[in-house]
C-alpha cells in the first residue's frame, strides 16, 4: 500500500477515534473484554478480503488478552498496545473512512490492521 494512503488513514478522524477508546481500555478491563468480544464475532476468516489478516488478528486478541501484559509496562510496549487496540477498535467501527456496508468498505480496514499489527506485534518489521 502506499505509505500516503496509509498515513492519511492513521491520520483520519475515525482512526483517531479509535485511538482515544484504546487509552480507555486500559483503566476499563470491561470494555476491553467487549472489544476482544466483538473482533471475534467478525470471523475474519468469512471475509474473503480480511481473511488474509485473521491469522494476525487472532494472534493481537490473545495478546491482548493474556496476563504478560501485566509485568511488562515500558513505553514502547504501552505504545504498542494502544496501537493494536486503536486497530482492532478501527475493525469493529463500522463507520470509519470507507463505511463498512459500501462495496470495497473493508479496504481501509485491511490496510489500517495490516500496517499496525504487522508493525506492533513484530516490532522488527519497522
Amino acid at each position: 500500500m502506499h505509505p500516503e494512503v496509509v498515513r492519511r488513514l492513521l491520520r483520519s478522524e475515525p482512526f483517531a477515534r479509535s485511538r482515544r477508546f484504546a487509552h480507555r481500555l486500559d483503566t476499563e478491563p470491561v470494555l476491553l473484554e467487549e472489544l476482544l468480544d466483538l473482533v471475534r464475532l467478525r470471523h475474519l476468516e468469512n471475509d474473503e478480503r480480511l481473511a488474509p489478516l485473521a491469522g494476525l488478528v487472532a494472534q493481537a486478541v490473545d495478546w491482548l488478552g493474556g496476563s504478560a501484559l501485566e509485568a511488562d509496562d515500558s513505553a514502547a510496549l504501552v505504545a504498542r498496545r494502544h496501537m493494536t487496540l486503536a486497530a482492532l477498535s478501527y475493525l469493529v467501527d463500522f463507520n470509519d473512512v470507507i463505511p463498512d456496508d459500501t462495496v470495497g468498505g473493508t479496504v481501509d480496514d485491511f490496510v489500517v490492521l495490516d500496517y499496525v499489527l504487522t508493525r506492533a506485534l513484530n516490532p522488527a518489521a519497522r
